[in-house]
């Protein structure tokens, strides 16, 4: 099994929404990832064959995940969400239409229990595509 798939087997993801084909590097406050799943045409986040920029949230909540899990940092059984996004900041409009693959970072900005703040970007061929902030939140603690 590799690392990517243990992560993938503690998140909700399956099948083609594993975005993420690798880690490229990790230490306790971040991950980089790599992907090409963004030219994949069957892509799940695809409508009408476009895969939008705003998808790339979707990539960095994943990345932000892995990280979480791999560093402990997201310990715990209760699934989490994502619950909020903020300085979202899109320069490009499609993600399909990049040639080289993704590689998407994550950093942990904070911390408190299992809830998480990530900043995360998605770069191509070092041109920064998409970047901003997003909140992970326990389910647990919304039902409390």
């Amino acid at each position: 099994m590799t690392l990517l798939e243990e992560v993938y087997a503690k998140l909700p993801h399956t099948g083609a929404m594993c975005l993420l084909e690798e880690v490229l590097k990790r230490d306790r406050d971040s991950i980089r990832c790599a992907t090409a799943s963004h030219r994949d045409p069957y892509n799940p986040l695809r409508r009408d064959g476009i895969l939008s920029a705003v998808h790339g949230v979707e990539y960095g909540a994943q990345a932000a995940a892995a990280h979480g899990v791999l560093s402990d940092v997201l310990d715990g059984d209760a699934p989490l969400l994502l619950g909020a996004v903020r300085d979202l900041d899109m320069r490009v409009a499609r993600l399909d239409r990049l040639p080289a693959p993704l590689q998407v970072t994550a950093w942990l900005e904070a911390r408190a229990g299992v809830n998480a703040v990530y900043r995360f970007e998605l770069s191509a061929d070092e041109l920064i595509c998409v970047r901003g902030r997003i909140t992970l939140m326990s389910v647990a603690g919304e039902a409390a």
